[in-house]
């Protein structure tokens, strides 16, 4: 496992714009920064706290990703995944909800991978489907549609 010094120093090596802020909880971290989409730029952060005996907070199984600004746009009546393409839907702000940006069944990311190489590029792959999604109602961003066992207590649309 990574620690979140090495993390850390991985991200700021490798996407200087993010600044790290304490998590909300104990050994966690979350990131600001901005990625660019197709065309436009995106506020996002990263969260992500070592996994923990008796915690299950989603940061700590994965790196959680959301789009501060600008908002996600719902879109009802797009043509695949409405209102958003491969979120995992969190109430009261559908619009922060965190990003799916791989599957989890897969084990395609685990906390010995550095998250500066992974879920950074991830995110940018995402946000460029989601500006396709935006144009024209549909998704290329690829992904399965299941229901994730490991999410309880979430809607996964991806």
């Amino acid at each position: 496992m990574k620690s979140l010094l090495a993390q850390a120093n991985a991200m700021q090596r490798d996407w200087p714009q993010f600044q790290a802020s304490l998590g909300l909880g104990p050994q966690s971290v979350i990131w600001f920064g901005d990625l660019k989409g197709l065309e436009r730029q995106f506020h996002i952060s990263i969260e992500y706290g070592l996994p923990m005996t008796g915690r299950n907070d989603q940061y700590r199984r994965m790196p959680v990703v959301r789009v501060l600004r600008p908002s996600l746009v719902p879109n009802w009546d797009a043509e695949e995944e409405s209102p958003f393409p491969h979120v995992y839907f969190e109430a009261p702000d559908i619009r922060l909800s965190p990003l799916c940006l791989f599957d989890p069944k897969a084990n395609e990311w685990d906390p010995t991978m550095l998250i500066s190489r992974t879920t950074v590029g991830w995110a940018v792959r995402w946000l460029a489907a989601y500006e396709f999604w935006e144009m024209n109602g549909r998704w290329i961003g690829g992904g399965r549609h299941d229901d994730d066992e490991t999410m309880k207590g979430e809607i996964h649309a991806a």
